[in-house]
Parts: structure tokens; C-alpha cells; sequence
């Protein structure tokens, strides 16, 4: 180990005693002769090519279970749209919080579509006392409430997207949300009006 200079200056850099890695042309060769072998490889090739047909695959059974969740959702709730970002999180949450749930959601869509049932009153009198009532219970709850129990735990999936509080959402806050300073519930939205002028 070489000793500093007393004056404060930094010795000068041995190659020898760098810690830095060799990098010689020889290295880099063999490196990249690897790396085509690598890819030219027929083992390789077919792997990647499954992966990313089964990727393409599992995307498309996603978007699609998605979509029929959304369908179903639509029925359920009453509602003309809603966020699919938040139904698949919603989803996420309900299988996670009961396995049983998405057998009974799907048998749900398919019940749903099926256009037997005029509306949800219609599919809830029908499913009553089979546990694909429980489902269609937990799903309304789940987009009303915005969250789903898992585990004991209430999980918070949205606040601003639960639809208990659309009702509101014209003229108030949701609970619990800051909207303005302390007692800016009670400001005038408008400066109030003056006197009215009288024609004398």
C-alpha cells in the first residue's frame, strides 16, 4: 500500500496496483461469440419464442376475464361505465380474499349475459341461497365501497372511484378527503349579490 504524500497530493496511478478490471480486446471477443452462440442457439430460441406466446396469450385471457368482470360489473351496479383499472384491482382483491369467488363470478357473467335477467334485482332473487349470491354481494360491495376485506384486513383498492359517494360528488366532498382550509364548507361560492337598483 503506498503512503500519501505529506504535501496533500494524491500519488500518481499505478496500472499496476488498479483495482479497475482488465478489459482487453481478447475478453470482449470471447464475450460476444458467447453471447451469439447464445442467441443462435436452437434451445434459446424456441424458449423465448413460447414465453412470448404464452405472455401473448396470458395478456389476451387477462383482458379478457378483465372485460367480462367489467360487464358483469356494469349489470350489477347499474352504471353505464366504469374504470377498468379499478375493476381489475377490484378483482385482484376479491380473488385474493375468497378462491371460491372467482368460479361464482364467472358463473355470474354468464348469467348476466345470458339475458334472462331484466336487471340485478332479477339475478339477485334467482342466485339467492347459492354462493353465487355471496359473490354478487361482495362485488356490489367491493365497487360501492371501494375496498375488499382480505384476510381480516379491510383493503383500500379507491376512494374517489367508490360509487357511495357519486351522489355527492355535484356538491360535496368525500368524507374524510381535504377539500379546502377549516370551514371552507361554509364559503359562498359566488360573492353574495348587492342590493338590487330600484327604478324610482
Amino acid at each position: 500500500m503506498q503512503q500519501r504524500p505529506l504535501d496533500g497530493t494524491m500519488p500518481p496511478c499505478d496500472p499496476s496496483t488498479s483495482l479497475a478490471p482488465a478489459h482487453d480486446a481478447e475478453a470482449q471477443i470471447q464475450r460476444r461469440r458467447l453471447l451469439a452462440l447464445l442467441l443462435a442457439s436452437p434451445v434459446l430460441a424456441a424458449s423465448w419464442h413460447a414465453s412470448m406466446a404464452q405472455g401473448a396469450a396470458g395478456e389476451s385471457t387477462g383482458a379478457a376475464v378483465g372485460e367480462k368482470f367489467i360487464r358483469l360489473s356494469i349489470f350489477a351496479t347499474g352504471r353505464s361505465k366504469l374504470d377498468p383499472e379499478v375493476g381489475a384491482a377490484l378483482l385482484g382483491a376479491l380473488r385474493e380474499s375468497d378462491a371460491s369467488l372467482s368460479t361464482a363470478l364467472d358463473d355470474l357473467a354468464a348469467d348476466a349475459s345470458s339475458g334472462k335477467y331484466p336487471d340485478v334485482e332479477g339475478l339477485e332473487a334467482a342466485v339467492r341461497g347459492t354462493p353465487k349470491h355471496a359473490a354478487l354481494l361482495a362485488l356490489v360491495s367491493a365497487w360501492y365501497t371501494g375496498s375488499v376485506p382480505v384476510n381480516g384486513k379491510e383493503r383500500f383498492i379507491t376512494l374517489q372511484e367508490a360509487l357511495l359517494y357519486q351522489p355527492i360528488a355535484d356538491g360535496s366532498h368525500i368524507p374524510g378527503n381535504c377539500e379546502g382550509a377549516t370551514n371552507s364548507w361554509a364559503d359562498l361560492p359566488l360573492p353574495a349579490l348587492a342590493a338590487m337598483p330600484t327604478d324610482r
